[in-house]
């Protein structure tokens, strides 16, 4: 079994390198996982861009950087690492590593039962060890009654960094894809409701990055709003065929 772990990043490239020597590489290799790590930047400034370069030559052979893309957003980011992973499973995480890699000893021996796994700051078993400020807490509410209101989840946290598909529901889902943003948490639950796929949502702990890289919540949240609304437009485009959902059932 090879795992794909996929990390988009913006503007966080020292941070990263730290998470990536001190936790990713002593915990997965621990787990004597064959695996890769993709890193695709999510339009990095110049500065925060050549770091990520420069340091390229210098990191375990499994490790790539995705040429660099103008600002299009963290969605499209982890649809292109999707994409590109060569694994069996397709895991993605954020930068700043605010979701703790245990996570992933819960998975790990599931992995037969299940072809989607969520993360979820809102299911028995997880912890917040550093909270967000009031506002983002607020907003986070808001944001999850809106998802369940209009897309009638049961998942209790999608924008949770920290979810994990079978590779070929990760290929599928970023080629149905419409979101860039931040919503395309949402997006992917949603196509994961619609196609009757299999999905566990995973209690984790996690800690709130203050050096988040959105700046502006309240103007993040009217975009993701209009985001949200695109995708209950968009609900015929990721239906898939019978055909394709019995390729989805098929494994080697």
């Amino acid at each position: 079994m090879k795992l794909s772990i996929i990390i988009p990043v913006k503007n966080q490239s020292a941070k990263l390198l730290d998470h990536l020597k001190k936790e990713l590489f002593p915990y997965f290799d621990g787990k004597k996982l064959d695996y890769e790590v993709i890193v695709c930047s999510d339009a990095s400034d110049p500065e925060n861009q050549r770091i990520l370069e420069e340091a390229m030559p210098s990191l375990p052979k499994n490790v790539v950087l995705l040429p660099y893309e103008p600002t299009k957003g963290k969605g499209h980011a982890v649809q292109r690492g999707l994409l590109e992973a060569k694994g069996d499973y397709s895991l993605f995480l954020d930068a700043d590593f605010a979701t703790d890699l245990g996570a992933f000893d819960l998975i790990e021996p599931r992995l037969n039962e299940y072809r989607a796994f969520i993360g979820s700051r809102n299911v028995k078993g997880s912890a917040i060890l550093a909270k967000q400020s009031p506002l983002r807490r607020i907003l986070h509410w808001g944001s999850r009654t809106l998802i369940r209101s209009m897309f009638g989840l049961k998942v209790h946290d999608t924008q949770c960094g920290f979810k994990l598909f079978r590779s070929d529901v990760g290929r599928e889902i970023a080629k149905h894809q419409r979101i860039l943003g931040f919503a395309f948490d949402a997006e992917y639950c949603y196509f994961l409701k619609l196609n009757g796929i299999e999905t566990l949502e995973i209690p984790v702990v996690w800690s709130d990055d203050p050096d988040s890289s959105v700046k502006k919540p309240l103007r993040t949240s009217w975009a993701f709003y209009k985001d949200l609304r695109k995708i209950r437009k968009s609900r015929k485009s990721y239906l898939l065929s019978a055909k394709e959902k019995e390729a989805l059932r098929h494994v080697d």
